[in-house]
C-alpha cells in the first residue's frame, strides 16, 4: 500500500518540504493535511498523494489563492 505525503511549497524557496502523513483513506489525508496547512502558514500550495495519486492541491487563502481544493488539473504535454 502507498503511503499519504504532502508536498509543501513555500514562496521564494527552491527546496520543498514532503511530509509523510499518517492516513488510512483519502478522509483522513486531507484532515492530516489541513493540519499541515495550519503548520506552514506562509505555504503558496500544498500537494496530497497518495504514491503517485494526486489526491488533492490546496492554495494558501492568504496569499490570494482560492480557497476550494484545486481538483482535476490537466497539464498537456508538450508535443
Amino acid at each position: 500500500m502507498d503511503c499519504y505525503f504532502c508536498i509543501v511549497n513555500t514562496p521564494g524557496v527552491y527546496a520543498r518540504e514532503i511530509i509523510v502523513l499518517k492516513a488510512n483513506a483519502d478522509d483522513e489525508a486531507r484532515a492530516a493535511l489541513s493540519t499541515v496547512a495550519d503548520q506552514w502558514i506562509g505555504y503558496d500550495t500544498l500537494c496530497l498523494y497518495q504514491g503517485e495519486r494526486v489526491v488533492e492541491v490546496r492554495s494558501n487563502p492568504g496569499l490570494g489563492f482560492p480557497q476550494d481544493p484545486l481538483e482535476g488539473i490537466r497539464i498537456p504535454l508538450a508535443a
